[in-house]
């Protein structure tokens, strides 16, 4: 899975856009575009911002520690939908 394929999965999960993901990192929903049609993982500066947008860490979307912060993520967004129905 790739860095883009990883911001597409968190994303499509979490029900915004790229143009919200853009807004959040201060660039146009045009410069985000164009880094994912390169489908090259983006500078350190624009992966922080990336990552920080959706709640998540850059090591996450290159690769490293998939398993660890994946499952952090699904646990906490089931206790997160649990409290909700429960509410």
């Amino acid at each position: 899975m790739t860095f883009w394929d990883r911001v597409e999965v968190l994303r499509a999960e979490q029900n915004t856009s790229y143009r919200w993901i853009a807004s959040q990192m201060g660039v146009s929903e045009t410069t985000v575009s164009s880094m994912r049609r390169a489908a090259t993982e983006p500078r350190a500066s624009e992966a922080v911002k990336i990552a920080k947008s959706l709640g998540t860490t850059v090591e996450f979307l290159v690769g490293e520690q998939k398993d660890r912060y994946y499952q952090k993520y699904i646990n906490l967004k089931a206790g997160l939908q649990n409290l909700l129905q429960n509410y």
